[in-house]
């Protein structure tokens, strides 16, 4: 694989500061959910290691089973805890925020770099 251009090195430490940013907030908040934290660690060990360009052929099974892992554990929050904080009653606007942001960046960051990968 080819040396990451520093946009995608950008792009990989947003992602890595939107999945800190996630577990900071309900750490703060002592709201941490094991399946959440667990979904951004998998998206922070994912970016190391795609970034480190330790995947080679294998970045798209890689890529599309943390992407998919980290999106299924969101999913089975809501399914298990509502669309809506049983503290506050208030609408998960934040997780749904945070788990586009990162899907949507994540998608890019893949895309890029399984492109520069075949040429």
């Amino acid at each position: 694989m080819q040396a990451q251009t520093k946009t995608h090195k950008i792009l990989g430490i947003v992602i890595i500061l939107v999945q800190l940013f996630d577990i900071f907030i309900h750490a703060a908040s002592d709201q941490l959910e094991p399946l959440r934290v667990i979904s951004n660690l998998i998206i922070v060990a994912w970016v190391v290691v795609l970034l480190a360009g330790k995947l080679g052929e294998k970045i798209k099974s890689a890529s599309l089973g943390s992407i998919g892992t980290y999106l299924g554990l969101n999913l089975i929050f809501l399914a298990l805890e509502g669309l809506t904080n049983a503290n506050t009653g208030a609408p998960r606007s934040m997780l749904f925020l945070l788990v586009i942001l990162t899907t949507a960046l994540s998608s890019v960051l893949f895309t890029q770099l399984k492109k520069q990968l075949t040429t």
